[in-house]
């Protein structure tokens, strides 16, 4: 493979070059072609690999005897269509094409998944593009001094990943730490994942300073830490330095199993101090056990922002998430959208915890993680109990091969209750999806209602439990429940009725079936009370019979009041005259 030449050479013989003669393969010759014309079919993407990962895929440029490095380098360098580039591939000591690369405008991402070398002249492109947001490498570092100084360059990069990277041995600590200080030019970084990576004590706290000393220009949005060798103390000093990240919205610990409850007790003070903002935090494989758990449950007590938490695939018992509920119960203006606590220890009595977090009022749990943890009907019915009035909770993974038959007949009666309209309106509305993998719960209508429902503003949203009502009661047939609402109930069946006519968009039914639906519930209602019109006509007369007995009962009271009156004026008079005629008497 050619490729030694300098850019003047390639850029003197672009016009003359034959492409059969730098290439290896009809398909290699077909992308250059079309990089060379700026084709405007050319995709955005271009791979570049020893070995071919999908058959017969057009995007992939896969290195044979007879590709000539340099040319591919050079016409990708002039290309202005490119935005994605991905090199896994050999690429022999002294090559121009990175030089090559290096003079592109276009590319957003590249992703560099083996040693390039030529890390001096990745520093340029990391200067020059200004359209390079995303830098993602991984497999192996030979240079690590060239690659701290081309990092050093002051980029456009929103996007930094390092991933599974082999430093080798003989690396230094000095120079491990310099690739993390190399970042202190790079304030602007919204998105950081190093994964699998060979800093010691001295890369953390050398990281730890670079975002320390970023201060208020920090912009970093994400940190993705994932299966390194933190512990306690390198936890510490990332925490201090993200200290005044105040953008910083994620956090990724997970596979950090050195962390020990000293750690977390630090990452629990930092939930508690004024500057975490955090939203998305996991900790999955971390060793996760009943004290640790506790010990994490004190700072979410008072964290207010937190949504996401990952806990999954440790060893958290009936203890822990006994603590873990109340601390996230407890936290003022609970925002908690998704929950995984899949393949931990507890058993029916955290389920039986579990619960109280589902039914709280200010739940705003929208996913729940339990799969890999054979929940039996017993757990179903408490989880199904607490969900009867949640209105938050779209999806539940559970491992369903520890129920039986009965534990799917209680998810069904929880998304439709058909014993009665009223339990229908009761039932649960909100819920997408229950089950894991293989084993989901098939109530494929009612999902699908509940999933059209979502979308809807809230004031439709009544639409789903009406859409319910008409598969399984078309014509409201049970009216004896509304009797008392005597005639009052015709027009709200015509409301209601006419409220319902959202519903022919979630069904097919002719608009003339959806009328007959309404004729027939009003015709059953009358049907049924076919006295109270009559009833109501005769409790009228007698009601105002009873007017009018009252009036003259008051009447006669009057009257008799008067008579009184008048007996006791005529006695008063007797007596005056018999003193009189005892007085003549007397004289």
């Amino acid at each position: 493979m050619e490729g030694s030449r300098d850019y003047a050479y390639y850029k003197e013989h672009a016009q003359d070059v034959k492409l059969d003669d730098i290439t290896s393969s009809e398909r290699n010759k077909n992308i250059i072609q079309k990089l060379r014309d700026g084709d405007s079919e050319f995709e955005s993407y271009l791979g570049i690999l020893d070995e071919a990962m999908e058959e017969d895929d057009d995007l992939e440029f896969i290195l044979g005897e007879g590709d000539d490095l340099g040319w591919l380098g050079y016409f990708i360098g002039k290309n202005r269509r490119l935005g994605s580039l991905f090199i896994k591939c050999y690429l022999p000591p002294g090559t121009s094409f990175v030089e090559g690369i290096c003079r592109n405008r276009s590319i957003e991402s590249l992703h560099i998944d083996c040693d390039v070398g030529d890390y001096l002249s990745l520093g340029s492109m990391l200067g020059n593009n200004s359209n390079l947001n995303s830098l993602q490498v991984g497999y192996s570092i030979g240079n690590a001094h060239d690659f701290a100084v081309a990092l050093g360059q002051r980029s456009y990069l929103k996007d930094l990943h390092f991933e599974n990277l082999d430093l080798s041995d003989d690396f230094s600590d000095e120079e491990m730490s310099g690739i993390a200080q190399a970042l202190s030019a790079q304030p602007q970084l919204e998105d950081i994942r190093l994964e699998s990576i060979g800093f010691e004590g001295n890369g953390w706290a050398t990281l730890a300073t670079t975002f320390m000393g970023w201060g208020r220009n920090s912009k970093l949005k994400k940190l993705d830490l994932p299966f390194n060798n933190i512990g306690d103390e390198g936890l510490q000093s990332i925490l201090g330095g993200i200290a005044n990240c105040r953008n910083l919205v994620e956090l990724n610990l997970s596979g950090n199993s050195q962390i020990t409850v000293a750690g977390l007790r630090a990452l629990s003070g930092f939930f508690q101090s004024k500057s975490c903002r955090l939203e998305s935090l996991n900790l999955a494989s971390m060793g996760v056990d009943d004290e640790r758990a506790i010990v994490l449950a004190t700072g979410l007590t008072t964290h207010k922002s937190l949504k996401h938490l990952n806990l999954s695939q440790n060893g958290i018992g009936d203890e822990g998430i006994a603590a873990l509920v109340s601390g996230l119960t407890a936290a003022a203006n609970t925002s908690l959208e998704t929950l995984n606590l899949s393949r931990n220890a507890f058993t029916i009595a955290g389920v039986r915890s579990l619960s109280t977090l589902i039914q709280s009022e200010r739940s705003t749990l929208k996913d729940l993680s339990l799969h890999s943890m054979r929940i039996d009907d017993d757990g179903i019915s408490i989880l199904a109990d607490a969900l009867t009035n949640n209105t938050s909770l779209e999806t539940l993974f559970l491992d369903l091969h520890g129920s039986t038959s009965a534990g799917s007949n209680i998810f069904s009666r929880l998304l439709c209750d058909t014993s009665s309209i009223n339990n229908i309106y009761l039932s649960n509305h909100t819920l997408q999806t229950i089950g894991w993998s293989d084993q989901f719960i098939d109530e494929g209508k009612y999902f699908s209602l509940n999933r059209q429902g979502k979308q809807l503003n809230p004031i439709n949203r009544r639409l789903v439990p009406m859409c319910k009502i008409l598969i399984h009661h078309p014509d409201l047939a049970d009216m004896k429940p509304f009797y008392k609402w005597k005639l009052k109930f015709i027009p709200v069946i015509a409301d209601w009725f006419r409220s319902a006519r959202g519903c022919k968009g979630f069904f097919e039914e002719s608009i003339e079936t959806f009328q007959r639906r309404q004729l027939s519930a009003m015709y059953r209602f009358i049907r049924g009370v076919p006295m109270l019109v009559a009833d109501g006509y005769w409790s009228q007369q007698l009601k105002q019979v009873r007017v009018k007995k009252r009036q003259f009962e008051e009447v006669e009271k009057q009257l008799l009041e008067i008579l009184e009156k008048k007996r006791k004026v005529e006695e008063e008079e007797m007596q005056v005259l018999d003193r009189l005629s005892g007085q003549r008497a007397s004289l």
